[in-house]
C-alpha cells in the first residue's frame, strides 16, 4: 500500500485529502479551534493534531470516513449518544461516514472531555 505524501501543515493535509472528506475535516478543525482556541495545531504521524492540556486530538481522512480521535477514552455517555445518532465509535475515536453531517453537539461533548 503506498504511503501518504508528507505534509507540514493542516492546510496541506486537507488539500491533499479526497475531495469528499475535505468539508468534514475543515468543519472538525473549525469546531476544535472554536472550543479549544488555545490548542496548539501541529502535524504528528503525518496527520493534523491539536494539543491541549497535554492531550491530543487528531483528525484523519480515510476512504469511507473521517475520524476524530482523542488521547483519552470516550465516556460511556458519549459512546451511547454517538450510537444513538448513528455514528461508529472506537475506544478513543468517532468515525463520520462521508454521507453523514458532522454531529456538532457530539463533537463538542468529545472536546469538552479534553477540557476537563
Amino acid at each position: 500500500m503506498p504511503s501518504r505524501p508528507k505534509v507540514s501543515t493542516s492546510d496541506e493535509y486537507i488539500k491533499m485529502a479526497a475531495p469528499d472528506t475535505q468539508p468534514i475535516l475543515q468543519k472538525l478543525r473549525t469546531l476544535i479551534h472554536q472550543e479549544l482556541p488555545n490548542a496548539e495545531e501541529k502535524i504528528l504521524y503525518n496527520m493534523p493534531f491539536f494539543i491541549f492540556n497535554n492531550k491530543k486530538i487528531g483528525i484523519a481522512a480515510y476512504k469511507a470516513h473521517v475520524s476524530l480521535q482523542i488521547s483519552d477514552d470516550l465516556s460511556s455517555e458519549v459512546v451511547k449518544f454517538a450510537r444513538k445518532l448513528g455514528f461508529e465509535t472506537g475506544q478513543k475515536r468517532l468515525n463520520i461516514d462521508l454521507d453523514q453531517q458532522v454531529p456538532e453537539e457530539l463533537v463538542l461533548k468529545i472536546l469538552q472531555m479534553i477540557e476537563a
